[in-house]
This record gives C-alpha cells, structure tokens and sequence, in this order.
C-alpha cells in the first residue's frame, strides 16, 4: 500500500466501488479481511463495530490513517447472502481525505455491487489488467479538487493545475472490463473549474451520458458501439458558453449513425482570456465564421450502411454539417466495393487493412456546399490583412489555384476555381459529383491520392 493517498489512493478507492465479491463468514473474518486488505501498510486501522444481521455481515464507522496523515474512511460496509460469493455489497459514505483537510479529497455516498465477485478486494486485486467489473450503482460521487492530493492527481494525467468540485447524482456500470463496456451511465454531473494558470473560471454540467455495448476498446481500429447518446451539455464562463443539446454513436469507424444537434457557441467572450500573442488569430477566425458576433449554431449527422448484393457489396452514406451564418456541406456516397476473397463485411469492418485492399467497382460521390458569408468574409479578411483591395484578393487566390495546376490537375483546379468564385460573391453554392473508375483499388488512391485523381470524372454546378 502506497504511503501517500493522493492520486493512487483516490484511484484505489474509486476502484472499490467495481469490485467486491454474507452468510459463511464471522464477523472476526470479515473484520481480518477489511484490515489486511484495505489496510495494508496503514499506520492506523480501526472499525467501530462489526456484526451479523439478518443474513448480512456488516462492519461501521472504518477508519484507515496512512503514515502522513491521510485518511481512508467507510461509513458502512455491509456484504449480503454468502461471504464468499455476496449476492450484494453495499457500501455507504465512503471518503478519502488528506492529513489536516475536514472536507473529503474524494467522496461516495452511496455504492452497491450486485453479484460482487468477492467481500473485500485488495487494492491489488482492483488495479489488475484482467479484471471484469460486473455491476456497479453509485450515487452522490464528489471530487474536491485543491491540495496536493489534487496536484498529484492532475500530474498524473498530465494537465495543466486546476481547482474547484465536480459532483455526479448516478453512476451505473456493467460489465466493464479492458476490451469491453457492457453499460456505463452518468446521470446529473456538475462541476466549477478554475484554471490556475490562466486563472479563467468555468462551469460545466451534463445531463446524461450513456453508452451501450462498447466493444473492442483494447484494440485501435476495432472499436464498435451498439449506442452512446450524450445530452444536455453546458461549459460556460464569463461571457462566453457552449452548449449542445444532444449527441450519438451507433456503429464502428466503417459504419453506423453518428451525429450532433443543438449545439450552440458564443464565444466572443474568450478574446481577452487568451494570450496576447494568440488574440489577433482568434480575432481573424471569429469575424471569418461569425461576423464578428462571436455566436453560431451548428448540427451535424452521418449514416453508412452496407447492403449485400451477390458477388459485390454497396457502402451507401450520406450526411451533413452546418455551421448557421457560415457555411454547410452535404455529402452522399454510393460505392459497389468488392472485397478480398473469403473476407466478410464484419471481417472488412473490424480490419482496416483488410478494407482498404478491396476494389472499388464504379460508384459515386457527390459533395454540394452552401456559403452562408463564409468565405467572402475570408476574402474580406485576406484583404485587410495584406493591405489590397478584395477584388486583387480574388485575383490572387484565382491566380494561386492556377499556379497548382501542374500538381493537382485541372479537376482539382477547377473546383479551386469554383471556390474563389464564392469568395468573389458571384456564386453561393458549389455542387461537385464524382465518377469513380471501375475497377479501383482503394489502396492504390490511399497511397498516391494525387496522382490516382485524374482517374476521376468530376461534374461542377456553380449557383
């Protein structure tokens, strides 16, 4: 057991309330068991009383003091049905205080644990790579964050020093292991933030998140979830607030729906709270996305799906993004794709490598874009940056596009070309289609994506 709590000990104690896993044991047992496994190398362990009742076994007011005065303390820890294999462990008012602080570092009112794997884990036990969290219901979760508990916390994630309290009404877990989330549900997070080395303030609150059947965490690319939804997020601070009303995922990387709405900034505020060599950049963008009112909306959803078709499959997708009194893009894709011999959809999704060497046979791509003030706010911006005039930003720009020619091609150019024509204000929308090859390498355009364009056929529509 570490001499200081601090980060390990307030990691420790968060761990508790995943595991323990009380009919079969005595009350000398259990008390035993909570002074060698939770005590380890404590300077000081003491329990109030500990008892049998009605089936369960339970012990009070426990009382773990480290060597530097720091301090582990549960209310309540009752172990219901047999010892050995609990049919439930709940715990109440368990705290994790530093030596000479009354207010708790880190603090849980409420925890039960269906089904605990065992009575009293040691903090071995509970840091264990293999280890299977079956359930877990917590409520009334507080993270004080001041002191050096709070310092050693912070450099252990490597983050700039903050102080202030987060708090969570409901935590919900099930099945939570190091490839795999079964459920994890939070319900009613708050918290107040100051920075201490800028010295902003913040507050921060969450309705809910929750995420469903989250598989293949350990393995990068391989990451698949049945549903994750995110609501009612607020960050503000003086004079300056995001929000977004809701947030989703359903799928893998390859497809599935995922998307935004809601979602709302104001964030003229932040100017003065950045620093003076960062201003001007932040200025520039502002007035280049909002006018210089520092407030937009945005929403945002994409959908993929494969549909089976004999020797070929079809990757259909479409989706959008739009950024109000800027900019929006809309886009749809129709690929027939077929794939390696012997290699399944599933296989293909979980397996980038796999993906990538499949043949493209034709199919389309289509991409229109809508200019709300974007971009001749761009122009705007280019012009009073270098000193001329918008209509010699136009020309140069136009000029630039046409200077790349030999490199991109004259597809790609024409649809820089197309831009420029909305950065002069003569056109507000750019529709562009694209006719893929068949057949086509997906890996030969990955590797040599300049150089494979010319194989495209591109249709532009300027409005």
């Amino acid at each position: 057991m570490p001499v200081s709590l601090g980060y390990r000990q307030f990691t420790a104690g968060f761990s508790l309330l995943l595991l323990s896993g009380g009919v079969g044991a005595s009350p000398q047992q259990f008390e035993a068991d909570l002074r060698e496994r939770l005590g380890g190398e404590a300077s000081a362990f003491e329990v109030a009383e500990v008892y049998e009742q009605s089936e369960a076994t339970i012990a009070e007011d426990i009382a773990i003091t480290y060597a530097n005065g720091d301090v582990f303390t549960i209310k309540r820890y009752r172990v219901e049905g047999d010892y050995h294999r609990p049919d439930n462990v709940v715990i109440d008012g368990m705290a994790v205080s530093e030596a000479g602080n009354s207010q708790p570092f880190f603090s849980v009112a409420f925890i039960e644990l269906p089904d605990a794997s065992q009575a009293v884990p040691s903090f071995d036990e509970m840091s264990a790579s293999d280890v299977v969290w079956k359930a877990l219901n917590a409520r009334d979760i507080t993270l004080n964050l001041q002191g050096e508990a709070a310092d050693e916390f912070f450099s252990e994630l490597d983050s700039p020093p903050f102080e202030g309290q987060l708090h969570i009404e409901t935590l919900t877990l099930e099945e939570v292991s190091s490839s795999a989330i079964g459920l994890f549900d939070l319900q009613g997070v708050n918290a107040d933030f100051n920075d201490l080395e800028s010295g902003v303030n913040s507050v921060f609150s969450l309705a809910n998140l929750r995420i469903e059947q989250l598989t293949g965490i350990d393995t990068p690319g391989e990451e698949s979830v049945e549903h994750a939804v995110l609501n009612g997020v607020n960050l503000s601070g003086d004079d300056w607030s995001i929000v977004l009303d809701s947030a989703w995922v359903e799928g893998n990387a390859y497809v599935g729906d995922a998307g935004f709405e809601g979602a709302f900034f104001d964030i003229g505020g932040l100017l003065p709270l950045l620093p003076p060599e960062q201003r001007q950049e932040f200025e520039t963008f502002n007035k280049v996305l909002t006018g210089g009112s520092g407030q937009f909306g945005a929403e945002g959803r994409s959908h993929s799906r494969w549909e089976e078709e004999g020797e070929s499959d079809r990757l259909i997708a479409d989706g959008y993004l739009r950024l109000s009194g800027a900019a929006g893009v809309e886009y749809s894709l129709d690929l027939p794709i077929m794939l390696p011999k012997n290699v399944s959809i599933e296989q293909a999704m979980q397996t980038p490598s796999l993906f990538e060497s499949a043949t493209l046979q034709g199919g389309e791509v289509n991409v229109a874009y809508t200019d709300e003030g974007l971009l001749p706010r761009l122009t705007t911006e280019i012009a009073a940056n270098d000193n001329i005039t918008e209509a010699q930003a136009v020309s140069q720009a136009l000029g630039q596009a046409r200077q790349l020619e030999p490199l991109l091609g004259p597809q790609i150019t024409k649809l820089m070309t197309g831009l420029v024509d909305i950065m002069a204000g003569h056109s507000q929308a750019l529709t562009v289609n694209v006719a893929l090859p068949n057949p086509f390498i997906i890996n030969q355009f990955i590797m040599n994506p300049m150089g494979n364009t010319e194989q495209f056929t591109f249709t532009f529509e300027l409005k």
